[in-house]
């Protein structure tokens, strides 16, 4: 009996040590995702920024002229 609960609790640990390094590595593929959607937005409100002001350039200049 006592054995069988030992084997048991061998078990729930060497479990326990897999589902922690699952979860470790779900929490760095998060950080990098999160990391590379950061970049990416930063990245696309630039360039609508720019875009933008581009626009207001031609605007400008077919207004003056």
């Amino acid at each position: 009996m006592i054995h069988t609960e030992l084997k048991a609790v061998r078990q729930f640990q060497k479990r326990k040590i897999q589902v922690e390094r699952e979860l470790d590595d779900l929490k760095e593929n998060l950080r990098n995702t999160e990391r590379i959607h950061q970049e990416t937005l930063r990245r696309l409100e630039s360039r609508f920024f720019e875009e933008k002001v581009q626009i207001i350039r031609v605007n400008l200049k077919c207004f003056v002229h």
